[in-house]
């Protein structure tokens, strides 16, 4: 659903799947750790319908490849420091996000990235994307009480954006995304680009504006 004459003033983005393709520095970090612990190593294309949630949705992964559980809360902690030191190696922007975000700009519309990753995962990739100067908000999972679905992230972007919720859009790739837009009285996108298992109905998200490219955005925005 299109809202019409909708001026809009910002473009929140969620950061994994959505914004930038961050699924290869994740999956060789979890293989470097499941190699040294001898277990079977897991395909980086199949994880990425694990990554919307977590290191916990990528740790449930590797224990199905394998067959059995696994020490859920040891592994992580080790998946989570060799990401750390490896969170900007092969991630890269989505394709022609690039230039959504340069259109967005061009047209004064701000720009900003609301994620459940933590800042110190989240800082490094930013600065390795080099849109750290574009963005007029980041705000990350460890900046707020409750992740998304909860909205309160979302609030905290629109007051450091100085917009009113019903001006601003959320683009996300997962239920949760929309849920916590819905829920901030923001315009919600479902970005049918990005780390979505096939298995999943994107249309019962039920999200204003579904898109299949970054691009097919700018249909949507008020020039």
């Amino acid at each position: 659903m299109q809202k019409d004459n909708m001026k809009i003033k910002c473009v929140l983005f969620d950061l994994d799947g959505t914004l930038a393709d961050t699924s290869q520095d994740m999956c060789d970090s979890l293989n470097r750790i499941l190699k040294s612990r001898n277990l079977e190593q897991v395909n980086c294309y199949n994880l990425k319908k694990y990554i919307s949630r977590g290191a916990i949705g990528i740790i449930e992964y590797a224990s199905i490849v394998n067959g059995k559980s696994i020490d859920s809360s040891l592994l992580r902690s080790e998946f989570l420091e060799d990401y750390k030191n490896n969170c900007f190696i092969k991630t890269e922007l989505n394709p022609n996000m690039g230039q959504l975000l340069d259109y967005l700009l061009d047209k004064k519309i701000k720009i900003g990235i609301v994620t459940n990753k933590h800042s110190r995962y989240v800082n490094n990739i930013i600065r390795g994307l080099g849109i750290e100067k574009d963005l007029s908000c980041v705000v990350t999972g460890d900046m707020v009480l409750n992740a998304k679905p909860a909205s309160d992230s979302l609030i905290k972007a629109a007051e450091l954006v100085q917009s009113s919720v019903e001006n601003v859009m959320y683009v996300g790739d997962d239920k949760r995304d929309i849920i916590a837009g819905k829920k901030a009285g923001m315009i919600t996108v479902a970005a049918n680009f990005g780390f979505i298992s096939d298995e999943i109905s994107i249309n019962a998200w039920e999200a204003d504006i579904i898109i299949d490219d970054p691009l097919d955005l700018k249909d949507y925005l008020v020039n």
